[in-house]
């Protein structure tokens, strides 16, 4: 994710109710070995790319709603980090004190996250490229 700023826990509509999300935004995500999965009914949809390939996230500003980011930090501003530490951010996980210091800064960060899994509430921006596109579904 580069040039990241977190914007808070802020409250969205969503088909299911109003969420609390964690908003983010950024200029680009770059994506290993991408795997999407949306319920749609009594299926799980699965849009996945190449084995071994790069999906790229670009374009205007993207937002991106997140429910819960999960993953072990492997850099900070491009220097690489020992795995050792893993990440699990949810909106009731972030003290209220932290959000709302980082949020006003808008600080812009380059953090890499590797064996992220997150469950998004949903997204504005941007244009996603998947090379070697593949979709199924799956019952639920």
């Amino acid at each position: 994710m580069r040039d990241l700023v977190f914007g808070g826990v802020v409250t969205v509509d969503t088909a299911a109710g109003p969420k609390r999300v964690l908003k983010f935004s950024t200029a680009a995500v770059t994506i290993r070995d991408l795997k999407m999965a949306v319920p749609v009914g009594p299926q799980i949809q699965h849009i996945d790319g190449a084995p071994g390939s790069t999906s790229a996230l670009r374009g205007d500003r993207i937002t991106m709603y997140v429910e819960s980011l999960t993953g072990t930090l492997s850099g900070v501003e491009g220097v690489p980090l020992p795995p050792v530490l893993r990440l699990h951010l949810t909106p009731e996980t972030v003290p209220e004190w932290l959000y709302d210091t980082l949020g006003k800064l808008d600080l812009k960060l380059q953090l890499g996250l590797d064996d992220a899994d997150i469950d998004q509430a949903g997204q504005t921006g941007g244009k996603l490229v998947i090379p070697g596109i593949h979709g199924y579904g799956t019952p639920r």
